[in-house]
């Protein structure tokens, strides 16, 4: 078809599931209506604001009711929900669809509550919008920045604190002086939580501390970000302005608060208090440019992908706490028919003790997809599961399909040992293979191998077979032709 200005809807998992703009077909489906891919990558779900033309691998959902974008945007998660039970060897297709059922929220009436699905919906843009947040998806220049730091790849250098800022005491504003609650200006103290403010008051502006400042308790060192001006309750503490202007920015200065408390803490204790005194010969470690200047840009956006993060667990937790307030009052069903919301496994920007390396990988389980990339996500906690994690023996990686229910399901984070420090018999052990020379080509199976021995002594496998635990699926037999690897052996599935 020659080029044009109307929209073909394929098989894709970005841009809307957009992938091209053709001039004229027939069949044109109208806007208003939902794209539900079945075929390569399954599951994914979008809306349609204009008519459009879609492939054969594209389920389009006419709506029943009137439906607007708000109420079209709710739908899209409980599809996408379902769609994830789907794979490409078990195909969401037309008929299989018409027997499925989502749950959504209901009236008094157990009619679909449209009313409190567009009030939710603007809530949470609203929110998002106002916090700079509706797209919690990560840049490329974000996973990297997430990375660069897990990994230590990032070049840092330790400054001199004074060099770089000007250090300041506070004023001496005692409790007793001041109303709590009288005023809309922040009283802040050496105290953790609450970004150090215990009230906002009013009182004399010739007191007031500058914003857009870092501030350290002088006995407590408990280090803040102020972005408002604000009144201190001791003249011990802190206020240090950055003095290069690209550094004013509130994710540089975020980065330079934890940066700040992590050099400083192991110095400084409540008998030993920090002071502008003692400031004067300490450093802080911050990363750099390949000029060796502060690299404020790095800061912003590693902070960035933090928030998104952040952000992202927020709604998460909020869609929990939703359903279980919809099931409380009787919303939506309960018990063996409902399906239950599974644990969520927080993915850390940073090692911590227990962590093993998880990558973007998704190995099949199913038939391949074409769609590994050995990425670093970030990284999971997996202690607890009868084996000492260790992240240069042990990573992790989703899994995708059904082959190896009830054991592995869709979208569980299976943790490995890197087959090559393992060593050993293989057989029956469930793997992560490759094969064909292919990184795309990976799947979770069971191993199974046959073997010959030579007259020297040595042997070599005739075939290899990799199983399934899920009966519907087939056996993948390989021969000695085929190209294979053992990645891994599984440990557990967090």
């Amino acid at each position: 078809m020659l080029p044009g200005n109307i929209s073909f809807i394929g098989a894709s998992a970005s841009n809307n599931g957009l992938t091209g703009k053709i001039s004229n077909a027939t069949h044109l489906h109208p806007g208003g209506t939902i794209t539900v891919t079945y075929n390569g990558s399954v599951g994914e779900c979008f809306y349609q604001t204009e008519r459009f033309w879609a492939s054969d691998d594209v389920n389009v959902l006419y709506p029943k009711f009137k439906m607007n974008e708000q109420i079209a945007l709710y739908f899209l998660a409980p599809l996408s929900k379902k769609g994830k039970g789907y794979g490409y060897a078990f195909k969401w297709t037309k008929e299989k669809m018409e027997n499925d059922s989502i749950e959504m929220p209901v009236d008094k009436n157990g009619r679909i509550d449209f009313d409190y699905i567009e009030s939710r919906i603007r809530e949470l843009e609203a929110y998002l919008i106002a916090a700079g947040f509706k797209d919690c998806d990560l840049s490329q220049s974000e996973r990297n920045a997430l990375q660069c730091i897990s990994a230590g790849q990032k070049q840092m250098r330790r400054f001199k604190i004074v060099d770089e800022f000007t250090v300041a005491n506070s004023h001496n504003i005692l409790k007793s002086d001041v109303i709590f609650g009288s005023g809309t200006t922040p009283y802040v103290t050496a105290s953790e939580g609450n970004n150090s403010i215990v009230s906002y008051i009013s009182y004399k502006p010739d007191m007031i501390e500058k914003g857009n400042s870092i501030m350290i308790g002088g006995k407590t060192l408990v280090v803040t970000y102020q972005p408002d001006d604000f009144f201190s309750n001791d003249s011990h503490n802190l206020v240090l302005t950055i003095n290069n202007e690209r550094g004013r920015t509130e994710s540089a200065q975020l980065f330079m608060v934890a940066a700040m408390y992590k050099s400083l803490s192991p110095k400084y204790s409540w008998g030993d208090s920090i002071s502008k005194a003692k400031i004067q010969s300490d450093e802080v470690y911050l990363p750099v440019t390949v000029d060796d200047t502060i690299d404020f840009e790095f800061m912003d956006t590693y902070v960035s992908a933090i928030k998104k993060q952040c952000i992202a667990a927020l709604k998460q937790e909020i869609s929990q706490e939703h359903k279980a307030y919809e099931q409380a009052v009787g919303l939506s069903p309960v018990g063996s028919e409902a399906e239950k919301e599974e644990p969520k496994i927080i993915v850390l920007p940073d090692y911590h003790e227990g962590c093993v390396p998880l990558y973007t990988l998704r190995a099949a389980c199913g038939m391949f997809d074409g769609e590994g990339l050995w990425e670093k996500e970030g990284w999971v906690d997996a202690s607890g599961n009868g084996f000492t994690p260790d992240p240069k023996r042990h990573f992790a990686i989703y899994a995708k399909g059904n082959s190896m229910l009830d054991k592995i399901k869709n979208g569980d984070i299976c943790v490995f040992e890197w087959y090559n420090q393992k060593g050993g018999s293989r057989e029956g052990d469930i793997v992560l293979a490759e094969f064909n020379g292919f990184d795309d080509e990976s799947a979770i199976k069971v191993y199974h191998s046959k073997k010959v021995r030579h007259e020297d002594g040595s042997w070599e496998h005739t075939k290899i077979e990799l199983e399934p635990l899920n009966k519907e699926y087939p056996v993948i037999e390989l021969d000695e032709n085929s190209e294979y690897r053992t990645v891994g052996v599984l440990k557990c599935v967090l």
